[in-house]
């Protein structure tokens, strides 16, 4: 991730109205990743979208860090059989035309 934009965490934090502390704990969590240069926190640009996402859960829905974090590991589940699912799908449309 050493070739992304980096973005400090201070600036997002005043966009998106939220704590700096929610940033870190985030981080915590392994929901987000973030880099330190000097005294300054970054977060990478390719992240935004997922923040955005993260902030929505948090504050429009009201859900808890823990929520969050299980949420995120249900989705990438649902990702992962959603994948499998396809890849399923097209091998069976392969024996299928072979007829």
């Amino acid at each position: 991730m050493e070739n992304e934009t980096l973005i400090p965490a201070e600036q997002i934090c005043i966009h998106y109205h939220i704590e700096f502390s929610f940033i870190n704990a985030l981080e915590a969590y392994g929901l987000i990743e973030t880099t330190r240069k000097e005294e300054t926190v970054y977060l990478y640009n390719n992240q935004i979208k997922h923040l955005e996402k993260l902030i929505r859960l948090h504050h429009e829905l009201d859900i808890n860090l823990e929520g969050i974090d299980a949420i995120q590991h249900l989705l990438q589940k649902v990702n992962l059989l959603q994948e499998e699912l396809k890849a399923t799908k097209n091998r069976l449309r392969l024996f299928e035309n072979e007829d």
